[in-house]
């Protein structure tokens, strides 16, 4: 098995005595709420001594599920004309390092295959690589750190629960900031005994998170026999998301979930049967798939049955519920979400990812849209286009197939892009970074009895967008249809918030800021007289 093989979402106005405030807006880039800028393009130069993705049947792309950090660093496998053609690379704004190829030889071995990997906000990265020892290929984690490579486990060392890790290698390592790394693996004591589960590496030892037959929230005993391993999530606290069944009692149907193990205990997220926000509910025999983050909310993708959508997207923030999506909705491009299963062609699950703002970014296939597939970024109330199949890059070129991607905490969206929808033709990895919005005109009028507050501006997502005064949150707001932008966004936000008299005196000058709370963006303050 090679690397390839591997790593193969009108009226009439009684005019009040007003002061006009307008900026000036710049043009629009390819998405209205986003910049896009190259990480790495095709042609760049990698550091085996080639270029990356420098063949039309090259491939690349993001390691992992935290693949991207604030800093801007992506672990990202590519193919280059170097020496050893292809590789495990960490690319940062200071230049690229070669976290493992298949050519030259390390303390470990030669790397045989090279897999998953994902980077915290130090610059560290864990990932999979598969080195041969004695002639065979041991699978094996390790750490990255200021420019030394340390093994975290391998396939044969003894675990902390008596047994050797072996029989279908290792997960994907989830890593966090302090450089603790979460990760799933089989295990047996040579004598029918399987203790298969998610373990915790911290300074150096590898202790238990939960493995087969512990005890679970919902009585009887934890089931992690699964090939391959579960890959757990691990957030800033030390939480730990994974998958699991649930075995009751004999006379039971084995339960199948998501569960989040906390320093307090282990929580359930969801079961197979459970109800879910929108209709439906989840699909017996499966499990959720999902992502963590520091405030413990999680994102995750289920398969429903029992309603209209055939699968979903849910955020569980403290214990409640609520839909980010399912298949079927309408989306911000137009068209609606196609199916997860069993839609147009071979099209893999919208997976999502979840950042500290608790914004969910999600990519996903569209049935007469703008655009056949984009990556979105959404809340429980709204959601806005980041980039989408058709937009041109920076240097002029269309994106055909957006393949993978990661979401940092800053709202930034790393994908890479193929030229071509057979995913030959690379065209390189990218960012999108959220705009700030912009106010260009400020109006207060009255109609029907009522103060209204028109803001326009640019980068002002629908449903999201909230105005300020002097720092307080309007209510009572609005986003007229005709101002909306195919995306998600709106060039107009309006606010009947009963406060209004009080809040803006005649006479008096206030601040007028806007806010984006799906991206956490905010606007320069704009003097505001009435």
């Amino acid at each position: 098995m090679n690397g390839k093989q591997l790593l193969k979402c009108t009226g009439s106005w009684l005019m009040l005595t007003t002061q006009l405030l307008v900026i000036p807006i710049t043009g629009y880039p390819q998405s209205p709420a986003f910049d896009i800028t190259p990480i790495v393009k095709r042609g760049d130069p990698s550091p085996d001594g080639g270029r990356f993705f420098g063949c039309d049947d090259c491939e690349g792309g993001l390691l992992g599920y935290r693949s991207f950090n604030d800093s801007g660093d992506a672990a990202l496998f590519a193919d280059t004309e170097g020496q050893c053609f292809d590789g495990a690379f960490l690319v940062s704004a200071s230049g690229s390092v070669v976290l493992a190829d298949l050519c030259r030889p390390t303390e470990f071995g030669r790397f045989s295959f090279r897999g998953l990997a994902n980077v915290n906000d130090r610059g560290q990265a864990s990932f999979q690589a598969g080195p041969v020892v004695a002639g065979r290929i041991v699978e094996m984690l390790f750490l990255y750190s200021d420019g030394h490579i340390t093994k975290i486990v391998a396939e044969g060392d003894p675990t902390p629960v008596g047994t050797i890790f072996r029989g279908c290698g290792l997960s994907e390592p989830s890593i966090n900031n302090s450089g603790e790394v979460a990760f799933g693996a089989c295990n047996d004591n040579g004598q029918g005994l399987f203790r298969d589960g998610i373990f915790l590496f911290s300074k150096g030892v590898v202790s238990k998170v939960v493995t087969d037959t512990d005890a679970t929230p919902l009585g009887g005993e934890f089931a992690l026999n699964f090939f391959p391993p579960i890959d757990p999530r691990l957030n800033n606290n030390g939480d730990v998301l994974f998958r699991a069944g649930v075995r009751i009692n004999p006379a039971i149907k084995e339960k199948f979930g998501l569960f989040l193990s906390t320093a307090s205990g282990t929580r359930k997220i969801e079961v197979d049967g459970d109800a879910m926000p929108g209709g439906g509910v989840v699909k017996l025999g499966t499990m959720g798939l999902g992502d963590l983050n520091d405030n413990g909310e999680v994102a995750f993708i289920v398969a429903l049955t029992g309603g209209q959508a055939d699968g979903g997207i849910f955020l569980d923030s403290s214990g409640q519920l609520s839909k980010i999506m399912a298949a079927g909705d309408r989306t911000p491009i137009g068209g609606t979400f196609d199916k997860f299963f069993g839609g147009s062609g071979s099209r893999p699950e919208p997976l999502p990812r979840l950042n500290n703002n608790g914004a969910v970014a999600f990519k996903a296939f569209v049935d007469n849209g703008s655009a056949p597939h984009a990556i979105f970024l959404a809340s429980p109330k709204a959601m806005v286009k980041v980039v989408a199949a058709g937009d041109r890059l920076p240097t002029g070129e269309t994106i055909r197939l957006l393949d993978s991607f990661a979401l940092n905490d800053l709202g930034q969206v790393a994908f890479f892009a193929y030229k071509k929808r057979n995913k030959t033709q690379p065209l390189g990895l990218y960012v999108a970074t959220p705009i700030t919005p912009q106010i260009s005109s400020i109006k207060l009028k009255r109609k029907g009895g009522r103060l209204e507050l028109r803001v326009n501006g640019n980068a002002m997502i629908t449903n999201d967008t909230v105005i300020e005064i002097d720092g307080v949150a309007l209510e009572a707001t609005s986003y007229p249809a005709e101002f909306r932008e195919n995306g998600g966004t709106t060039t107009r936000v309006v606010s009947r918030d009963s406060r209004l008299d009080e809040m803006v005196p005649a006479g008096q000058t206030v601040q007028v800021t806007v806010y984006n709370p799906l991206t956490n963006r905010r606007t320069a303050a704009a003097a505001f007289v009435r």
